[in-house]
């Protein structure tokens, strides 16, 4: 595979690429950061809701997967593993950030107070995009793992450290919480 990447990367496997990369391959490595990179962002960006942390959250991301490659499991899924490292870097970003009681924005002023959530969203897409916000994080997560990032429940408990039992409830729960929400919304419009 190492010696024939540059003709066949384009056919490669996530897998197989960070095979290549573990073995040093620079260019398994550009490949990789290719393919993964949009849904890592997409991911991080549904964590944070903020786009500068969760571009910085990329690259620490991909920094952690550097230093860590040498511990990958040959052959083992990628994308898990990966969701993984995302996720441990934004949950240590947010426990250093929760020392400070208030973020300021990008112009040093506080921010304006948010509109009551009792206010409901335009269209519809608003409307989803406010209940998963509203959602307790365990349910958020597991939605966007399992269905927003695509991952099998059993890749999806491995992610978050739980049973696939809890994942599955944590799912239903969190869809029945969506419906009753956007049931709401179409009660208003």
């Amino acid at each position: 595979m190492n010696s024939d990447l540059g003709t066949r990367s384009a056919d490669a496997s996530v897998e197989e690429l960070m095979d290549a990369y573990v073995d040093g391959s620079a260019r398994a490595f550009d490949e990789l950061y290719r393919r993964v990179a949009p849904n890592l962002f997409a991911y991080l960006l549904r964590l944070t809701r903020n786009r500068e942390r969760a571009e910085d959250l990329l690259q620490i991301t991909f920094s952690k997967i550097h230093r860590a490659r040498s511990s990958y499991l040959r052959g083992a899924p990628l994308l898990p593993w990966i969701l993984a490292i995302a996720r441990r870097s934004f949950l240590d970003e947010r426990r250093s950030a929760s020392t400070r009681s208030e973020e300021l924005s990008s112009d040093g002023t506080l921010p304006e107070p948010r509109a009551s959530e009792a206010e409901l969203p335009a269209d519809l897409s608003d409307a989803l995009e406010r209940a998963l916000d509203n959602l307790p994080e365990a349910y958020r997560e597991a939605i966007q793992l399992t269905k927003i990032a695509g991952l099998s429940i059993a890749e999806a408990a491995g992610v978050l450290g739980a049973t696939e039992t809890a994942v599955k409830l944590r799912v239903h729960r969190g869809y029945a919480q969506l419906r009753k929400h956007l049931e709401t919304f179409h009660r208003h419009t």
